[in-house]
């Protein structure tokens, strides 16, 4: 396993590893979008167009990526994103993915939908780490998300507001995962085509939601959590509820979602110390342009962002 690993050499090379392992729904759940997928596949697309400046005969001897964000010292301006499910990707994937960003010198963010709880990470790393936070109807929940993150000393909260009301997602809906997962026929085979993921996740104890299950009343399974998940994202969320997290929080605030630039203001406005340009990955919004090019409210000429935000 660890030879075959030292060959990947791109992000390529680990999805085709992962497409190999991971059962179909586990992986779908994280290379799909909603609906048509255009804007899922806009971000990698926009991306490739973007080229890098090359300069030469200048002194690189001394050259560092190291920087801060929002007051942490870090070996260059990149954080892993809060991506839930990620133990079912594999066995403990919140802590190990959370053990690399720390070796690495990165941000690592928890996502509110981990199966890995808080409390979990915590005790299996040694520096603070990020806490994604969605907001439900349930605020007395959310205000105790807010303080089992302070409780493990994470060191920035990152609110995502582009997700109170869940996308289409035609591959879940096709592998089941939509619902409570059923051992069909087809979900036994595929499952049997993964006999190492099947022994990673026999030997580990994490296999719910560790943030929700048994910290909700009525959520004690897969199956309750998955009804009590689409009832509670909040469609009336509002900057006001941004203003309460901040208070409550007391600490350093990212904004994730941001794609407008008015919105960009309003972030600004409400006291976040740090924005994320996102549309979620595209898995939520079809047709919402792609993170890379740009607030929407700042189109120049052809769609394209104007040089003074671009720049």
């Amino acid at each position: 396993m660890q030879q075959r690993l030292a060959k990947v050499t791109c992000i390529e090379d680990l999805r085709v590893v992962a497409k190999r392992r991971v059962p179909r729904m586990f992986y779908d759940y994280v290379d799909s979008g909603s609906w048509t997928e255009a804007t899922y596949r806009a971000n990698e697309d926009d991306f490739k167009s973007i080229k890098l400046r090359q300069r030469v005969a200048r002194n690189l001897e001394h050259r560092s990526i190291r920087t801060t964000m929002v007051g942490l010292d870090v070996s260059m301006p990149v954080a892993i994103a809060p991506t839930g499910l990620t133990g079912m990707q594999h066995a403990d994937g919140e802590i190990l993915a959370a053990r690399a960003s720390e070796a690495f010198g990165i941000p690592y963010t928890l996502s509110t939908m981990s199966i890995c709880s808080i409390e979990d990470v915590a005790a299996n790393t040694t520096k603070p780490f990020w806490f994604q936070l969605y907001v439900m109807r349930d605020r007395d929940f959310v205000g105790r998300l807010i303080d089992r993150a302070k409780a493990a000393k994470c060191s920035a909260l990152v609110l995502t507001l582009d997700l109170q009301i869940i996308g289409q997602r035609h591959k879940d809906i096709q592998n089941g995962l939509s619902t409570r997962p059923k051992l069909t026929l087809n979900t036994l085979l595929n499952l049997a085509a993964k006999p190492r993921w099947c022994w990673q996740m026999l030997r580990t104890r994490r296999h719910q939601f560790g943030n929700v299950v048994g910290h909700v009343d009525g959520v004690q399974d897969m199956s309750s959590l998955l009804s009590w998940t689409e009832q509670h994202f909040d469609p009336s969320l509002s900057w006001g509820d941004v203003a309460w997290i901040k208070e409550r929080w007391g600490s350093k605030l990212v904004l994730k979602g941001i794609l407008d630039l008015e919105d960009a203001r309003l972030a600004v406005a409400s006291g976040a110390d740090a924005l994320v340009v996102s549309n979620h990955g595209g898995p939520q919004l079809d047709g919402a342009p792609s993170a890379i090019s740009g607030p929407a409210g700042d189109r120049g000429r052809g769609g394209q962002p104007n040089r003074s935000l671009a720049g």
